[in-house]
C-alpha cells in the first residue's frame, strides 16, 4: 500500500519490426511518459497472431492481411518491398530494378516458408527469370547483412532496408509491386491499459516519419 502504480505495457511484434519501427515509436512514447515500463517480445507468424488471439499482450504488430479472432486490426502503413544491393554493384547505377535485371544474379532469399519469399519467387517464375539461389535466412536483417558482404542481391521489406542502408548497402525501387503492410493488433477481451492508445499514436507517427524517410532515400540520384 502507498506505492505508486507503474504500468507495464506488453508488446508482441515481428522481429523485423522490433528492429526497424518499434524502437522509434517507444522513444516517442517515453518522452511523454518516462515512467512507463515496456516489455517487447519478438515472435514470427503464425504464433504472433495466435498469441494475440489468446489476449496475451496489450498490442501486437503484424504483417498479415487477415485479422486474427478476438483482435482489432489498425492499419499503420502500406508500402512496397525494395531491392538491396552491395555498394559498387553494377545495378546500383539504376534507380529502378525490373524483374529481368535479377537474371542469373546471386540472390539472398528469406526462408522458404516466408509469405514474402513465396510472392517474390512467384513473380520471377511468372517472368521466367532464373536467379542463383544459394543463401536463405529467416531474418531480413541477416539478408541485408549478407548483401552488404557482397553475397548477392535481395528483395526485403522497406523498413529493414531503410534501417540498414548505408555506405555498404544500396536501396533501389522495384519496377514491380510486392506490397508490404503493417497492422497494429489490439486485443478485444484483455483489460485495456490506457497506455496502449498513446503507443498506437506513437506508432502511427513513426510510420509516417519512416515513410517520408524512405521516399527521400529512394529519390536520391543513382550513382
Amino acid at each position: 500500500l502507498g506505492q505508486s502504480h507503474e504500468a507495464q505495457l506488453s508488446v508482441l511484434c515481428l522481429p523485423a519490426l522490433a528492429h526497424a519501427l518499434l524502437p522509434g515509436a517507444i522513444a516517442r512514447l517515453l518522452k511523454a511518459q518516462p515512467q512507463l515500463r515496456v516489455s517487447v517480445t519478438p515472435q514470427e507468424s503464425p504464433l504472433l497472431e495466435e498469441w494475440m488471439s489468446a489476449q496475451r499482450f496489450d498490442l501486437g504488430l503484424s504483417e498479415q492481411a487477415a485479422t486474427p479472432p478476438g483482435v482489432q486490426a489498425v492499419p499503420l502503413l502500406t508500402l512496397d518491398e525494395v531491392a538491396v544491393l552491395p555498394a559498387g554493384h553494377a545495378l546500383a547505377a539504376q534507380a529502378v530494378l525490373q524483374v529481368q535485371d535479377f537474371a542469373n544474379q546471386p540472390f539472398v532469399s528469406l526462408s522458404a516458408d516466408d509469405p514474402y519469399r513465396r510472392q517474390i519467387d512467384a513473380r520471377f517464375a511468372e517472368a521466367g527469370v532464373a536467379r542463383q539461389l544459394y543463401l536463405q535466412t529467416h531474418s531480413a536483417v541477416a539478408v541485408c547483412a549478407m548483401v552488404q558482404q557482397g553475397l548477392g542481391l535481395a528483395i526485403v521489406n522497406p523498413l529493414t532496408a531503410l534501417a540498414m542502408a548505408g555506405p555498404g548497402l544500396v536501396v533501389r525501387r522495384l519496377g514491380f509491386s510486392v506490397p508490404f503492410s503493417i497492422n497494429a493488433l489490439l486485443p478485444l477481451y484483455r483489460p485495456a491499459l490506457p497506455e496502449a492508445q498513446p503507443l498506437l499514436q506513437s506508432l502511427e507517427a513513426q510510420a509516417q516519419e519512416v515513410t517520408a524517410a524512405l521516399q527521400r532515400l529512394l529519390s536520391q540520384p543513382a550513382n
